[in-house]
């Protein structure tokens, strides 16, 4: 989450300095990202995302153009690319050669569906064949946190790599845990009011709430 390019690469060492694996570079943060000078040299593997104003984010452009900047990233050495999810959509072609690089993704910042409606969305989403899925959703209540990370059983029965946590205060449980439950990764902040999400956690917690539990 870091606007000015020319602190991008700065952020992505210090991020490996106080223990991350992998970064996420968000390009719709970034004015005028210059991915073909940051990503040959960052310090680790690099989600890219261009996250949509539809699913939280801030590019406000078309189709067309976050798909140009995903494809500038994926040439430029990103390990990821993070493309949204939309329902009855196929995989652009310049996606579908590299799918296994490709993070599917799907956000609800307003609440979390019924249990069968999540099951028929990540159906859909693994039809697709990407080499994740990560599925957000808004935890209205506690229990909303079991929903999603049954999705990560889901995946993992069918040999699919999955993300999925809940938002907000009530979701925090469900980033750490899953990582517990098999999920491939999780998200935190490089610091606090860094947040690309409400309910991130702070890297240097992520790490001592995983110490205390392992």
């Amino acid at each position: 989450m870091v606007k000015a390019a020319d602190r991008v690469l700065e952020a992505m060492i210090r991020a490996r300095d106080e223990g991350a694996d992998l970064v996420e570079w968000r390009l719709d943060v970034t004015r005028e990202p210059e991915v073909e000078n940051v990503l040959p040299r960052s310090p680790l593997p690099v989600i890219a995302t261009v996250r949509s104003v539809e699913q939280g984010g801030n590019f406000s452009g078309t189709l067309q153009e976050q798909l140009g900047l995903i494809i500038r990233a994926a040439t430029s050495g990103s390990s990821y690319v993070d493309w949204e999810f939309r329902p009855g959509e196929s995989l652009p072609d310049e996606l579908s050669v590299m799918r296994e690089r490709v993070i599917l993704s799907y956000h609800d910042f307003e609440h979390t569906p019924a249990n069968k409606d999540l099951q028929l969305l990540f159906d859909q989403m693994a039809i697709l064949r990407t080499g994740v899925i990560k599925v957000v959703t808004l935890a209205q209540r506690v229990e909303d946190n079991i929903s999603l990370l049954n999705l990560i059983d889901r995946g993992n029965n069918r040999g699919i790599k999955v993300v999925a946590f809940c938002l907000g205060p009530l979701g925090r449980i469900s980033r750490l845990a899953c990582l517990l439950m098999g999920g491939a990764f999780t998200y935190a902040a490089l610091e606090s009011g860094a947040e690309a999400a409400p309910g991130q956690l702070t890297l240097t917690k992520m790490r001592q709430l995983l110490e205390l539990l392992q």
